[in-house]
């Protein structure tokens, strides 16, 4: 006899069926078998012992059994709940190293209590490190880590009401807690070396607090939204923060903080490294009379009114093609400038070092060409030509015409406003009489009578008349006024950067700008030239003039709406003097410092270069932490939920400062999967943490936090939960 086994696979799982046969011969002498008996479906184990049972048979052979292994019956105890754990675990340790508990716990009125407040706002801000979500969510997530064990908070404590309320709390506190923030941080790490400071915004879902306000975000998108702005160190450690209204100017806002600050010694032993939105006269003569040692970027605008030394003439003609690649142009423009007295730092930094310089010294704009009447005739002018296009039919209204000729809203409504004057005193104006007057002195004689102006325009002329005519152009219309007072006296230290990378970018977009434009232009002209088209020469202007707008090239080309004989076509004609002149700066920065700031210049220019450090904040506060959007109905509330996000930003940086080439972000993430395992028996919680792999064992040593795996440490410092309570 023999085994014979029969294989079937159904529904994805192979079964084995099993026949005992036997051999014999028919009545005709012809061997064949016959089926002794049908086993069934057999288990791997059982057909082989069933076919060394008929082999033993066959040779007479006994078999013997060994003795019986038992398998152990015993069962390890089933975990009642996997615990979140190292990852908490090690910001709630970073938490306690900063002392972050004990600073609240004085902070904050004492209460009856049974939670501590300041255990609350640990939670809060440890969950924005790890799992940001909403306070609703935090709730529900709070009972599924090691956080009731670790701070110790029970779960069913940690609930909504309890959460809000703590929230009110620490906005009340805030202002305390910054001013202590500065000493913990010194009290570590010493002195700070520079400070950072910069505005960001967010925004809101529903209507928000009091203080959002409609308007464009960075990302330039229109929301109900409020401002904050941030000051840190250069670890990027939030020392002050505050919330603003959302349409706030950033400059304002900065000033407001600075103002908090300026008598704070902390704050005046350190350079402030401040955005270019602080770049112009107005914020600097502020910051002096602050005495804060500034390092911050002149806007564009500003450049011609402190120096005519950026080498930008020996750029103009380099533009970027598909023969060349954007390497070999790099290289190329950084000889280019070298060759114009610049010094070669790095391949991205080249400097010239132009020392004290005072505001108004040179021209306000790049000579690329000469300007051929000044500010007050051009005016005029432009006035006088708005006025004829809508007087012509040529336009609907006066903005429009302005449009049409480059001018803002603002500088066509300031420039009519000068018709208003005497003829005589136009005439004169636009004669050259003027030059020098701003265009403020002149719009001041429209109240007065005809003899009362001209003796006042008089008056005026005669002591603006410059000492060198020849030695400054006249402005562009877009250039301010010239500053009186305290901005003619305003002393910097300047330092001219260059970045060719940033050249190579900017010339590219720009000339993409223009094939884009050029592309819209061809594609309407195609849509004008169809049969049926039914456009007019107004709804194609107002088109364009909506399209050149929002590109920002209505003062770089004047459009043309011309009928042919298949109908409306236009043409573009680009500007190339206001064209050139709008590239001639590309890459070059003017860097500005108070002159007591005594630094080389390349370390003036890496100076602003590293406010990345603030602007990395942002981005961390709005990436891992979330700070956006806001759910909160309240200035309170927005406020405090911001204190969080510095509180986890604090944090998070300091965990990023200690891994140093490993991200917080990536550490968190490899460390979420270790858990706290809890057993449960009838009077008692357990607790083990998950065996740590080889990654999380490593980030633990660079941390110096073994111990957090060690169950034997762990179990000493945690409060078990009551047995029975499960996750809701």
């Amino acid at each position: 006899m023999h085994l014979h086994v029969s294989r079937v696979r159904r529904n994805g799982k192979l079964y084995a069926y099993a026949q005992l046969l036997q051999s014999y011969r028919r009545d005709d002498g012809m061997p064949t078998q016959r089926v002794v008996a049908k086993l069934g479906c057999l288990s791997d184990v059982e057909i082989a012992n069933l076919r060394t049972a008929l082999k033993a048979s066959r040779q007479d052979q006994r078999v013997v059994l060994p003795a019986e292994v038992v398998p152990s019956t015993a069962r390890f105890l089933k975990p009642t709940q996997n615990l979140r754990y190292l990852d908490v675990a090690v910001m709630h340790e970073l938490w306690r190293e900063w002392g972050l508990g004990t600073l609240l716990r004085e902070l904050m009125p004492a209460s009856n209590a049974q939670v501590d407040a300041s255990d609350v706002v640990a939670a809060l801000a440890i969950q924005r490190c790890v799992d940001p979500g909403s306070k609703l969510y935090a709730e529900r997530w709070f009972p599924s880590t090691a956080l009731p064990e670790l701070l110790p908070i029970k779960p069913e404590q940690f609930n909504n009401t309890r959460v809000h309320r703590v929230l009110e709390q620490l906005d009340e506190i805030t202002p305390s807690l910054m001013q202590r923030l500065p000493a913990l941080y010194q009290k570590q790490q010493g002195a700070f070396a520079v400070l950072f400071m910069d505005v960001t915004d967010t925004w809101f879902v529903g209507h928000g607090p009091e203080l959002a306000e409609r308007a464009k975000t960075k990302e330039g998108i229109v929301e109900r939204k409020v401002g904050i702005v941030l000051l840190c160190n250069e670890h990027g450690y939030p020392l002050r923060w505050h919330v603003v209204a959302g349409k706030k100017a950033e400059s304002h806002a900065m000033h407001a903080l600075v103002d908090d600050i300026r008598d704070l010694s902390w704050a005046t032993s350190a350079p402030l490294i401040c955005d270019r939105s602080m770049g112009k006269s107005a914020n600097l003569v502020r910051l002096m009379r602050n005495n804060v040692r500034f390092v911050t970027a002149l806007t564009v605008t500003e450049f011609g009114a402190y120096t005519d030394r950026i080498p930008f003439q020996p750029l103009i003609g380099l533009q970027p093609s598909t023969k060349q690649s954007d390497a070999a142009l790099c290289k190329q423009a950084g000889k280019a400038v070298v060759q114009a007295g610049m010094k070669p730092i790095s391949d991205t930094l080249y400097v010239l070092d132009l020392g004290e310089v005072s505001r108004h010294e040179q021209s306000e704009e790049p000579k690329v060409q000469p300007v051929a009447d000044d500010l007050a005739a051009r005016a005029v002018r432009l006035a006088r030509q708005t006025q004829s296009m809508v007087e012509q039919g040529l336009a609907d209204h006066y903005q429009h015409a302005g449009r049409r000729l480059g001018l803002t809203d603002n500088q066509t409504q300031k420039y009519r406003k000068l018709l208003a004057l005497d003829d005589g005193i136009l005439a004169d104006i636009q004669a050259g009489a003027a030059a020098g007057v701003t265009l403020a002195k002149l719009l001041a004689l429209r109240p007065l009578d005809p003899d009362e102006q001209r003796r006042s325009f008089d008056a005026l002329i005669s002591r603006s008349v410059p000492a060198n005519p020849a030695s400054r152009s006249a402005a562009s219309p877009t250039s301010p006024s010239s500053p009186e007072g305290e901005h003619d006296r305003l002393t910097v230290r300047a330092v001219v950067a260059f970045n060719p990378d940033l050249f190579v970018q900017k010339r590219r977009t720009a000339q993409e700008r223009l094939q884009a434009t050029q592309s819209y232009v061809d594609a309407l002209n195609v849509k004008l030239a169809r049969p049926g088209a039914r456009r007019t020469i107004k709804s194609i202007e107002a088109e364009m003039d909506r399209v050149l707008r929002a590109k920002s090239l209505l003062e770089v080309y004047r459009f043309y709406v011309e009928q042919r004989e298949d109908g409306h076509q236009v043409r573009l004609e680009l500007d190339e003097h206001v064209w050139q002149r709008r590239r001639s700066y590309d890459g070059f920065s003017v860097i500005v410092a108070h002159p007591k700031l005594q630094v080389p210049p390349e370390t003036q220019c890496q100076l602003y270069r590293s406010k990345d450090a603030v602007e990395k904040d942002f981005g961390i506060i709005k990436g891992l932490i979330k700070l956006r959007p806001i759910w909160h109905w309240t200035d309170a509330k927005v406020r405090a939920h911001v204190t969080l996000c510095m509180l986890a930003l604090l944090l998070e940086r300091t965990l990023d400062t200690r891994l140093g080439s490993k991200s917080a972000a990536s550490a968190l993430e490899s460390l979420r999967t270790c858990c706290l395992n809890r057993f449960e028996d009838d009077s008692n919680s357990h607790y083990i943490v998950t065996q740590p792999d080889a990654e999380q064992a490593e980030l633990l040593r660079t941390l110096k936090l073994e111990h957090l795996a060690d169950d034997d440490d762990m179990a000493s410092r945690v409060t078990p939960r009551q047995p029975g309570l499960s996750l809701r």
